[in-house]
């Protein structure tokens, strides 16, 4: 069994470094395409892919970002995969509790996709005090180290398993991917990193707001609300700034370092039920089936923000 990941970039050099070295302790090959960074990730890219041959350079250009651009990258790998090895939607910001290889190993060959149980780490008022007292000794310290502050309240699809007839080009996930596994893979996200980080995202992302729904919220969902729950469109004069992305701590769970995660199935949207996804299975190797299907994902992705 292989793992091949596909890393889609843009703007993240200050932890596309740590989360790609991270994933060589499990990944087979990693492809990457950065699509117009201009702070040194692409510089960056270039240095690790000549001293880690696994990571691939696949394409760099200004494209405007999709989900199907993954597919596309997919479309163009697959042969380098054999039926029964995964593919993992690697985001540039990420980090995996659980190990991936030894996780999807238990994984039964009836099913053929796995979701994340995503930690969302946080920027928050303790750590602004922290950066406020010396900038440049806190962002010097791994991003892992700095954030300790997150709460488990997403979830959305990383691991899908490779067959033959796998087609993914075009679609934000193969629509003939298999069952969903009903175990989901932990995961640290770090999305917020630094007052400087945040602003950045916030105006790359502000700039698609149909993609990014909750990045043109200014109001990040406070305490035990989960973040995928308000879908409420925003007015343009009420985008994010920074500031607005700053949680209290005290609304969240803290790394202590040793391993140990709260999970919160009640702030993570829901595992689709087995009768349900054994249908949708069914129905997404006809066409007939896809017809109907895929408009429901369609608006199940513009309420929810996820597939």
């Amino acid at each position: 069994m292989k793992i091949f990941s596909i890393c889609c970039v843009r703007d993240e050099n200050d932890i596309v470094e740590e989360t790609l070295k991270a994933a060589l302790g499990w990944s087979d090959r990693i492809f990457v395409f950065d699509n117009g960074s201009v702070d040194g990730t692409w510089e960056t890219l270039q240095d690790l892919a000549n001293c880690h041959p696994r990571i691939e350079l696949v394409g760099h250009d200004d494209r405007t970002f999709t989900d199907e651009l993954r597919g596309d990258i997919f479309e163009t790998r697959r042969h380098v995969a054999s039926p029964g090895d995964w593919w993992c939607r690697l985001d540039s910001d990420e980090f995996f509790i659980d190990h991936p290889a030894r996780f999807l190993k238990d994984v039964p060959h009836n099913y053929g996709f796995v979701l994340s149980a995503t930690m969302n780490f946080y920027f928050t008022d303790a750590d602004l005090r922290n950066y406020e007292e010396n900038p440049a000794e806190w962002l010097a310290r791994p991003v892992q180290e700095r954030l300790r502050y997150y709460q488990n309240n997403w979830s959305e699809p990383r691991f899908v398993r490779h067959r033959r007839d796998l087609r993914w080009g075009g679609l934000i996930w193969p629509h003939n991917r298999g069952r969903t596994y009903p175990s989901r893979i932990r995961l640290k996200h770090f999305p917020y990193r630094s007052p400087a980080q945040i602003s950045k995202r916030l105006a790359i992302r502000q700039q698609q707001p149909g993609l990014f729904k909750h990045e043109a919220n200014r109001v990040l969902a406070k305490g035990l609300q989960p973040d995928w729950a308000d879908s409420a469109p925003t007015p343009q004069h009420e985008l994010a700034s920074w500031r607005n992305r700053v949680r209290e701590a005290a609304e969240c769970d803290l790394d202590q370092g040793d391993g140990v995660f709260f999970t919160r199935d009640d702030l993570m949207p829901p595992l689709p039920s087995p009768a349900l996804d054994l249908v949708k299975v069914g129905l997404r190797r006809t066409q007939l089936g896809r017809a109907i299907v895929s408009p429901l994902l369609r608006w199940r992705r513009s309420q929810f923000g996820w597939r």
